[in-house]
Formats: C-alpha cells, sequence, structure tokens
C-alpha cells in the first residue's frame, strides 16, 4: 500500500506520486482510493513505474485534464491477480451471470488476497502478478469457491440440514496445504 502525495490528469493520463513505489511494475493491476474523483479512483493497469520518482501513470478515459493536486488521504494498492473469475467457474462447474457474477468477482479478489497475504505472512515472497505454482492457483481457486458457495450462510459452507456437515469443497486445512502455509518457506 503507498500513499498518494500528489495526483494529476493530462490527456487522460494519470500521474500519480506515491511516498514510495518500490514493487510497482508496469502492468500490475491496482487499485486507487481517495483521490475525489471517480475515473481516477477504481481499478487500472499501471503504464509506467519510475521508481526514481516514485511516479506511477495509468489511462482514464474522457477525464478533463486535471492540475496536480495533493489528494486527502488517498491511497494506492496492489491487486493480486493470480485467478479470475474463468478459474473460479472452471471450479464450480458454472458461470455465473448478473448479481452471481458480481458475488464470484468479490469471491475472487478475497481468495487472491487471502491466498497471497497468508503466503507473505509464512515467510514466501510472491508477485501480485503471477502465481507461484499450481498447488497455490488450485488453493487459491478453492477458497474463491468456498467463498463463493458460502453466500447466504452465517459462517461456513451452506447447508440445509439439521446437523453441521463439512462442505464439500476444500477444507481449511486442504487449502492451507496447497498454499504452502503451515510450513518453512523455501528460499
Amino acid at each position: 500500500m503507498a500513499t498518494i502525495t500528489s495526483a494529476s490528469c493530462t490527456d487522460d493520463v494519470v500521474s500519480l506520486t506515491l511516498d514510495d513505489a518500490t514493487g510497482l511494475v508496469a502492468g500490475e493491476h491496482v487499485h486507487v482510493y481517495g483521490t475525489g474523483y471517480s475515473k481516477l479512483d477504481g481499478h487500472h493497469n499501471l503504464v509506467s513505474v519510475d521508481l526514481g520518482t516514485d511516479v506511477v501513470t495509468y489511462n482514464v478515459n474522457n477525464q478533463d485534464d486535471i492540475a496536480a493536486f495533493t489528494p486527502a488521504s488517498a491511497i494506492l494498492t496492489s491487486q493480486v491477480t493470480w485467478i479470475d473469475t474463468d478459474d473460479a467457474a472452471e471450479f464450480l462447474g458454472e458461470t455465473p451471470t448478473g448479481a452471481d457474477l458480481t458475488w464470484l468477482e468479490s469471491c475472487v479478489d478475497a481468495a487472491n488476497e487471502f491466498a497471497w497475504h497468508r503466503r507473505e505472512a509464512a515467510g514466501y515472497h510472491d508477485s501480485p502478478l503471477y502465481v507461484p505454482n499450481g498447488s497455490v492457483r488450485l488453493g487459491t481457486m478453492l477458497m474463491a469457491g468456498a467463498l463463493y458457495r458460502e453466500r447466504g450462510s452465517i459462517d461456513s459452507y451452506q447447508s440445509f440440514q439439521d446437523l453441521p456437515i463439512t462442505g464439500p469443497v476444500g477444507s481449511m486445512g486442504q487449502i492451507m496445504r496447497l498454499l504452502g502455509i503451515g510450513r518453512m518457506a523455501v528460499g
């Protein structure tokens, strides 16, 4: 996460000066919050990253030019893109539409963030852009599927039985094993 210290837009190119751009790369998908401009905020793909000046750029459409300004409390965060909705739909065996697709997108975002942060806490140094291996990809897909199927339940996989049952998707133990959590990171 980086604090945005200055922002501007010229010819539909947004330039953000950050407190620290270390670790960001061109092509990375990021979230921008709190600039005060709806087209500047949101999900964007970085076009350039200058680590010397801590300036990143991305494109927007049909935005009037905005002179450089200092946002009150704007931030930029990387979005982990290990799996997408197609991966989660592959696991589910169906392709949701409408509000269900919106829910699936939220579950995929949450699973990506969960998996990346848990692996980071376990000592791994993964790129947010590229899934490290097939088992981590599968663990992230299982997590997204579990979250999607828990919709409407209180705290676990939804069931219509009187007695609690284990959900038919991967258990947290299986997900953690696939993510490589619970064992030492190998450098």
